[in-house]
């Protein structure tokens, strides 16, 4: 992809810095991909096939979780990881909330998606919500070979800020392996935020500086920055 120049910097040092998991996972990989990718916008949004089949899966999941459709036939395999929610309602103490949107501000505290104030925000697929205790599931159509419950944790203190839940439990769901990962216990929702909160100010001092690291490593061959240095065009066959 051709690189389309010099960011306009001051413009990019003054805009609002919304943060997101992607925003933290991908500055944890490389901070210059990050400000890339997340902050200047570089590059516009490519939808590839891979994106596009998350997408169509998580629609799915969603439409059988909310009104009931029944799943696509070439995802029908994934049913039993769907029935489960069927037991629980969806108000009260018993409540199934479906690609939840939440958003919180620099405090923790819940406020609307896009709301002018909004620090950190975030989607979460499929949550159970009953008398206190929440559990949430994480649709994953690539492999687990890499599981890191850092998204999983990020969605515990979206959970805990909007409905004030006391303990929270957590798994990805690993579709191409037709199985649940682990189960973690999410509840130290303090500790998850203050990292968030810690890589957020990195992120602004990185800003305000005018300098993102390059860091090298095995996914550089897939990267949008094609001026960086450590970009290169080979592949594995």
């Amino acid at each position: 992809m051709h690189d389309p120049g010099p960011i306009p910097k001051a413009l990019v040092r003054h805009k609002p810095l919304v943060g997101s998991y992607s925003l933290l996972n991908q500055y944890l990989n490389c901070p210059h991909a990050a400000f890339h990718k997340h902050i200047a916008k570089t590059y516009p949004y490519v939808e590839t096939e891979a994106v596009k089949e998350g997408n169509d899966i998580h629609l799915a999941m969603e439409n059988r979780l909310r009104i009931k459709q029944p799943l696509p036939p070439k995802y029908a395999q994934w049913e039993p990881f769907a029935a489960p929610f069927d037991a629980y309602g969806d108000s009260g103490s018993n409540a199934v909330a479906v690609e939840l949107k939440v958003g919180i501000d620099k405090h923790g505290k819940p406020c609307e998606f896009f709301a002018q104030n909004v620090w950190f925000r975030g989607k979460i697929d499929a949550t159970i919500i009953r008398n206190g205790t929440a559990y949430l599931v994480d649709w994953k159509s690539g492999g687990s070979r890499y599981e890191d419950p850092f998204e999983l944790e990020i969605g515990a203190v979206l959970l805990q800020a909007k409905f004030n839940a006391i303990k929270i439990v957590g798994q990805y769901a690993w579709l191409a392996e037709n199985r649940l990962g682990q189960l973690y216990d999410l509840s130290d929702t303090n500790k998850t935020f203050a990292k968030m909160k810690h890589l957020m100010e990195e992120i602004e001092r990185d800003r305000a500086r005018d300098w993102f690291e390059k860091r090298k490593s095995g996914l550089c061959g897939w990267c949008n920055c094609t001026h960086c240095e450590n970009h290169f065009v080979a592949r594995p066959k």
